[in-house]
């Protein structure tokens, strides 16, 4: 299972910054600046999939307060420590473990929260479908960040998962979008644009799809697409 890939720090590795090939680094650059851009209206950043607080930072910097959410209980252990550690207020930063499925049913800091999803967590799901039911249900403004499918960042992808040491790389495109595993457990998805908006549409919200840098994709709900779009278009691309 994926949650046994994280729960055994097999996934660890996706994350440290030491074997990202430039690609992937331009990448989360780009991401963190699009949201930069976004969240200025936002007191709140809940962050789905967050590790151990891969934005926290990014968040007390802004001035937000934050919410990470994860089902990996090390990761959330591990973050509440380093929102203590930072001596921050545990009201307004703190970790829980919680699916996205479920994320209507707790309390979130601030008066305007957004829901961010970062580096293709969603990519990484077992119950899409269900993860989104729970998203759109919540209420909450979002931005999900994932991959473009073509063949530039499936390439930047190959080159990412091989240098983070995972054996067997197999990829294989599928009619919902293209797919690396890998022995190790790895088992990730770039989903194509169409089959994202309709799961989104089928959950009960309207959103669009933007582009980035040279190998993003996001979503946002239809009514922070200006925004983003005229976010993504000050981020430098090949094409």
């Amino acid at each position: 299972m994926i949650d046994q890939f994280y729960a055994s720090g097999r996934g660890d590795r996706l994350v440290d910054e030491s074997l990202l090939p430039v690609v992937i680094r331009d990448f989360l650059e780009q991401e963190e600046r699009l949201l930069a851009d976004i969240c200025q209206d936002f007191d709140c950043l809940v962050e789905l999939g967050s590790m151990y607080g891969l934005h926290l930072e990014f968040a007390v910097n802004s001035d937000k307060k934050y919410l990470g959410l994860d089902v990996v209980d090390r990761y959330v252990v591990e973050g509440n420590r380093r929102v203590a550690a930072l001596d921050l207020d545990q009201e307004d930063h703190r970790f829980l473990t919680c699916g996205i499925e479920d994320m209507g049913a707790i309390d979130i800091p601030g008066a305007r929260a957004l829901a961010f999803s970062p580096f293709n967590c969603l990519g990484n799901i077992t119950d899409l479908p269900g993860a989104l039911n729970g998203l759109v249900g919540s209420g909450l403004p979002f931005l999900l960040s994932s991959y473009r499918t073509d063949a530039q960042a499936t390439h930047g992808r190959e080159e990412y998962y091989d240098g983070c040491g995972y054996t067997e790389i197999r990829v294989r495109r599928e009619p919902r979008g293209v797919r690396f595993t890998a022995a190790e457990g790895l088992d990730t998805v770039a989903y194509e644009p169409d089959h994202m908006l309709a799961l989104l549409s089928d959950a009960g919200t309207e959103a669009d799809v933007v582009f980035f840098g040279d190998i993003g994709a996001c979503y946002v709900r239809s009514d922070l697409a200006p925004r983003a779009r005229e976010a993504a278009g000050k981020l430098p691309a090949d094409h």
